[in-house]
């Protein structure tokens, strides 16, 4: 695994400058300084209730700061504007309601960011769907229901989803959360054609898994303060172990229900609506 040589002069990605959240006045990240390179693969790794998913939604303006900043591709966060060069993966699949959505339908949503208001997709938005669906291998599934999919065909719509919008950033949240070992190989196939492309991905996980090989970077946290930061854990070719299939989500405790609202900002890339039919 070789890492891509990468422009000094571009901005991180995200950087957090002595970053501090508290929730009930409990300090849940604490002092945290960390540079995410634009191009790298990076895992935010940690026990539960270590605050890494907390990092995770204060880089995308979800959690306030207590103090501290944030910045996104060189801008703070609060000046941020050009959100539809981020992909924002959830932990779990939340459209709900009396519609049924298709597989389709949930990877063309995550174009909204990128049209202006009501205006119809185009030839090139049908398109970056049919790449987006291929490129998770879902392209027989288009026209299924979600709610008919397994667990990690569902976090497979959600990576199309956040592709469909063309990013450069992707951010994901435990994407082998609730994922069988046959779709924990083909997401890390799928992070992994990312990477080559030079996208920046960020992950937050309970283990590396098969992506081992994949991940460049780990940043580890403990009770809030980041304990390492540097290479990956060695690889040891385990994948989901018999028994241990991720069937489970693993919540921070410490973390606000990650069911909660999106932030305002982002809002239009991050929530997952299901269209309407007229």
């Amino acid at each position: 695994m070789s890492a891509q040589i990468r422009d000094a002069s571009v901005p991180p990605a995200f950087e957090a400058l002595d970053a501090r959240v508290a929730y009930d006045g409990v300090p849940v990240l604490d002092g945290v300084n960390v540079a995410i390179p634009a191009g790298g693969t990076v895992a935010v790794l940690g026990p539960n209730g270590s605050g890494k998913s907390t990092l995770m939604r204060a880089m995308l303006g979800i959690v306030p700061l207590t103090s501290g900043g944030i910045r996104v591709h060189g801008a703070p966060l609060p000046r941020f504007r050009d959100w539809r060069r981020i992909g924002y993966v959830p932990q779990r699949l939340t459209a709900g309601g009396a519609v049924p959505a298709t597989v389709r339908e949930i990877v063309a949503s995550g174009q909204v960011a990128a049209r202006r208001r009501l205006s119809l997709p185009t030839r090139a938005d049908r398109a970056a769907v049919d790449e987006a669906l291929d490129a998770v291998g879902l392209t027989g599934l288009a026209r299924a229901s979600v709610r008919e999919l397994s667990g990690g065909q569902q976090q497979r719509v959600l990576i199309a989803r956040a592709l469909a919008g063309r990013p450069d950033t992707f951010v994901m949240d435990e994407p082998m959360a609730g994922v069988d070992a046959e779709n924990q190989r083909a997401l890390a196939r799928t992070i992994a054609r990312l990477r080559e492309g030079g996208a920046t991905v960020v992950l937050v996980l309970h283990e590396l898994g098969p992506l081992e090989d994949v991940i460049e970077r780990a940043v580890v946290l403990d009770s809030g303060r980041i304990v390492h930061d540097g290479a990956p854990p060695a690889p040891t070719g385990e994948c989901a172990r018999p028994g241990h299939e991720h069937q489970h989500p693993h919540p921070d405790p410490n973390d606000p229900d990650p069911r909660a609202a999106e932030p305002a900002s982002p809002a239009d890339l991050m929530r997952l609506e299901v269209p309407g039919r007229d």
